[in-house]
Protein backbone atom coordinates (compact mmCIF):
# COMPACT_ATOMS: atom_id res chain seq x y z
CA UNK A 1 0.00 0.00 0.00
CA UNK A 2 1.51 3.67 -0.95
CA UNK A 3 0.23 6.39 1.24
CA UNK A 4 0.90 10.64 0.59
CA UNK A 5 1.45 12.25 3.72
CA UNK A 6 1.07 15.80 3.84
CA UNK A 7 -0.09 18.89 6.08
CA UNK A 8 0.22 22.21 6.18
CA UNK A 9 -0.35 23.47 2.92
CA UNK A 10 -2.48 26.58 3.94
CA UNK A 11 -4.36 26.64 0.69
CA UNK A 12 -1.46 26.31 -1.69
CA UNK A 13 -1.37 22.98 -3.99
CA UNK A 14 1.77 21.83 -4.68
CA UNK A 15 1.95 21.63 -8.51
CA UNK A 16 3.87 18.09 -8.29
CA UNK A 17 1.47 16.56 -5.87
CA UNK A 18 -0.25 14.85 -8.87
CA UNK A 19 2.83 13.12 -9.79
CA UNK A 20 4.20 12.51 -6.38
CA UNK A 21 1.24 10.92 -5.16
CA UNK A 22 0.29 8.99 -7.90
CA UNK A 23 -1.10 5.48 -7.26
CA UNK A 24 -1.33 6.60 -4.01
CA UNK A 25 -3.69 3.92 -1.68
CA UNK A 26 -4.81 7.21 0.33
CA UNK A 27 -3.66 10.67 1.10
CA UNK A 28 -3.38 12.03 4.58
CA UNK A 29 -3.81 15.49 5.59
CA UNK A 30 -2.90 16.74 9.07
CA UNK A 31 -4.36 19.77 9.02
CA UNK A 32 -4.37 23.72 7.80
CA UNK A 33 -5.62 22.65 4.39
CA UNK A 34 -6.84 26.09 3.98
CA UNK A 35 -8.78 26.14 0.70
CA UNK A 36 -11.48 23.50 -0.06
CA UNK A 37 -9.96 23.30 -3.66
CA UNK A 38 -6.87 21.84 -2.64
CA UNK A 39 -9.10 19.10 -0.84
CA UNK A 40 -10.83 18.61 -3.76
CA UNK A 41 -7.45 18.52 -6.16
CA UNK A 42 -6.15 15.48 -3.69
CA UNK A 43 -9.19 13.81 -3.78
CA UNK A 44 -9.02 13.56 -8.07
CA UNK A 45 -5.66 11.86 -6.94
CA UNK A 46 -6.68 9.23 -4.54
CA UNK A 47 -9.19 8.88 -1.17
CA UNK A 48 -8.10 11.69 1.12
CA UNK A 49 -8.50 10.98 5.06
CA UNK A 50 -7.80 14.70 6.29
CA UNK A 51 -8.70 16.39 10.16
CA UNK A 52 -9.44 19.70 10.56
CA UNK A 53 -6.53 22.09 11.55
CA UNK A 54 -6.59 25.67 13.58
CA UNK A 55 -6.81 27.87 10.10
CA UNK A 56 -9.37 25.98 8.39
CA UNK A 57 -12.60 27.65 8.49
CA UNK A 58 -16.65 26.85 8.66
CA UNK A 59 -16.47 24.78 5.44
CA UNK A 60 -13.98 22.23 7.06
CA UNK A 61 -16.34 21.85 10.13
CA UNK A 62 -17.53 18.53 9.09
CA UNK A 63 -13.72 17.61 8.89
CA UNK A 64 -12.86 15.70 12.54
CA UNK A 65 -10.08 16.70 14.75
CA UNK A 66 -8.72 13.92 15.48
CA UNK A 67 -8.66 10.34 13.49
CA UNK A 68 -8.22 6.50 14.20
CA UNK A 69 -7.64 4.78 10.66
CA UNK A 70 -6.61 1.20 10.13
CA UNK A 71 -4.62 0.68 6.72
CA UNK A 72 -3.64 -2.30 5.56
CA UNK A 73 -3.49 -3.72 8.90
CA UNK A 74 -1.75 -0.78 10.78
CA UNK A 75 -2.94 1.49 12.65
CA UNK A 76 -3.18 5.23 12.10
CA UNK A 77 -3.56 8.14 14.47
CA UNK A 78 -4.16 11.50 12.82
CA UNK A 79 -4.54 14.92 14.14
CA UNK A 80 -2.98 18.34 13.46
CA UNK A 81 -1.75 19.32 16.73
CA UNK A 82 0.16 16.36 19.07
CA UNK A 83 2.72 19.32 20.58
CA UNK A 84 6.26 18.22 19.45
CA UNK A 85 9.07 15.61 19.96
CA UNK A 86 9.96 17.91 23.37
CA UNK A 87 7.03 18.70 24.35
CA UNK A 88 4.06 16.52 23.72
CA UNK A 89 0.31 17.28 24.10
CA UNK A 90 -0.87 16.75 27.47
CA UNK A 91 -3.17 14.43 26.09
CA UNK A 92 -1.50 12.43 24.45
CA UNK A 93 -1.85 9.02 25.89
CA UNK A 94 -5.56 9.78 27.14
CA UNK A 95 -6.58 11.03 23.87
CA UNK A 96 -4.37 11.58 21.01
CA UNK A 97 -3.33 7.87 20.83
CA UNK A 98 -5.57 4.67 20.89
CA UNK A 99 -4.83 1.45 22.21
CA UNK A 100 -3.73 0.61 19.04
CA UNK A 101 -1.82 3.40 17.26
CA UNK A 102 1.01 2.27 15.32
CA UNK A 103 1.72 5.41 13.71
CA UNK A 104 0.45 8.70 15.15
CA UNK A 105 0.45 11.80 11.77
CA UNK A 106 0.93 15.08 13.37
CA UNK A 107 1.60 18.83 11.58
CA UNK A 108 1.06 22.29 12.55
CA UNK A 109 4.78 22.87 13.88
CA UNK A 110 6.18 23.18 10.10
CA UNK A 111 9.11 20.95 10.58
CA UNK A 112 9.66 17.00 9.92
CA UNK A 113 10.45 14.43 12.52
CA UNK A 114 9.75 10.96 12.50
CA UNK A 115 10.74 9.62 15.82
CA UNK A 116 9.58 6.45 18.41
CA UNK A 117 7.29 7.67 21.42
CA UNK A 118 5.97 5.30 24.20
CA UNK A 119 2.21 3.94 23.70
CA UNK A 120 0.19 2.56 26.25
CA UNK A 121 2.15 -1.33 25.46
CA UNK A 122 4.09 -0.88 22.64
CA UNK A 123 6.10 2.03 20.83
CA UNK A 124 4.50 4.34 18.29
CA UNK A 125 6.67 5.87 15.11
CA UNK A 126 5.07 9.48 15.08
CA UNK A 127 5.44 11.23 12.31
CA UNK A 128 5.30 14.89 11.09
CA UNK A 129 5.47 15.66 7.34
CA UNK A 130 6.97 19.29 7.26
CA UNK A 131 4.16 22.16 5.95
CA UNK A 132 3.63 21.60 2.46
CA UNK A 133 2.37 25.01 1.07
CA UNK A 134 3.66 28.98 1.49
CA UNK A 135 2.74 30.18 4.32
CA UNK A 136 4.61 30.08 7.55
CA UNK A 137 8.04 30.20 9.15
CA UNK A 138 9.11 27.05 7.34
CA UNK A 139 12.55 27.83 4.67
CA UNK A 140 11.81 23.99 2.37
CA UNK A 141 7.97 22.64 1.83
CA UNK A 142 8.09 18.71 2.56
CA UNK A 143 5.79 16.01 2.29
CA UNK A 144 6.13 11.80 2.87
CA UNK A 145 5.40 8.98 0.88
CA UNK A 146 4.88 5.78 2.84
CA UNK A 147 4.78 2.50 1.67
CA UNK A 148 4.01 -0.79 3.37
CA UNK A 149 5.51 -4.35 2.67
CA UNK A 150 3.16 -6.64 1.46
CA UNK A 151 1.49 -8.75 4.51
CA UNK A 152 3.36 -11.78 3.84
CA UNK A 153 6.91 -9.79 4.28
CA UNK A 154 6.19 -7.91 8.19
CA UNK A 155 8.22 -8.44 10.52
CA UNK A 156 5.99 -7.72 13.47
CA UNK A 157 7.82 -4.17 13.87
CA UNK A 158 6.66 -1.33 12.28
CA UNK A 159 9.99 0.44 11.55
CA UNK A 160 10.99 -2.41 9.27
CA UNK A 161 7.38 -3.16 7.75
CA UNK A 162 7.45 0.13 6.23
CA UNK A 163 9.30 2.30 3.77
CA UNK A 164 9.22 6.17 4.51
CA UNK A 165 10.26 8.78 1.34
CA UNK A 166 11.06 12.27 2.74
CA UNK A 167 10.01 14.31 -0.13
CA UNK A 168 11.20 17.89 -0.33
CA UNK A 169 9.14 19.76 -2.86
CA UNK A 170 11.67 22.80 -3.35
CA UNK A 171 11.72 26.14 -1.40
CA UNK A 172 9.13 28.28 0.05
CA UNK A 173 7.46 30.59 -2.36
CA UNK A 174 7.40 33.76 0.21
CA UNK A 175 4.49 36.06 -1.51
Amino acid sequence: MKIGILSDTHGYFHPSFRELFAGADYILHAGDIGLMPVLEQLRSIAPVIAVRGNIDGEEFFDLPKLEHRVLDGISFSLIHNAGDIYHPAHDMHTRILSPTTDILISGHYHGYWCTQIKGTDHSVLWLSPGAAGNAGHHHERTALLLTTLPANERTGDIRHDISLEKINLGPRTFI
